[in-house]
């Protein structure tokens, strides 16, 4: 099994596989990435996970914050209006 397949062992799911989403695309632009989440959620590297699955949706409700605040902090830090993206996604 590979190191991104894990079987739980223990707990309510107990038998069930979780997988681990792939990063290359988010390792390829890490510095950027460390630079949004510090700008946009106040998050130092280490204090998140990211994948390149990982979107915006993913991030509503961290210390409040709604999608449309989100939104309005790419557009202060990045000069770039995101809100017409329906994904999210970060990569």
């Amino acid at each position: 099994m590979s190191k991104r397949r894990r079987v739980l062992r223990r707990g309510p799911l107990k038998g069930k596989t979780i997988e681990m989403a792939a990063t290359a695309g988010i390792e390829m632009y890490a510095e950027i990435a460390e630079d949004f989440m510090a700008h946009v959620f106040g998050f130092e590297p280490g204090e998140y996970l990211i994948t390149d699955e990982s979107s915006l949706h993913d991030f509503v409700g961290v210390d409040d914050l709604e999608l449309a605040e989100i939104h309005r902090k790419i557009r202060e830090a990045y000069a770039v209006d995101v809100s017409d993206l329906e994904s999210g996604t970060l990569v």
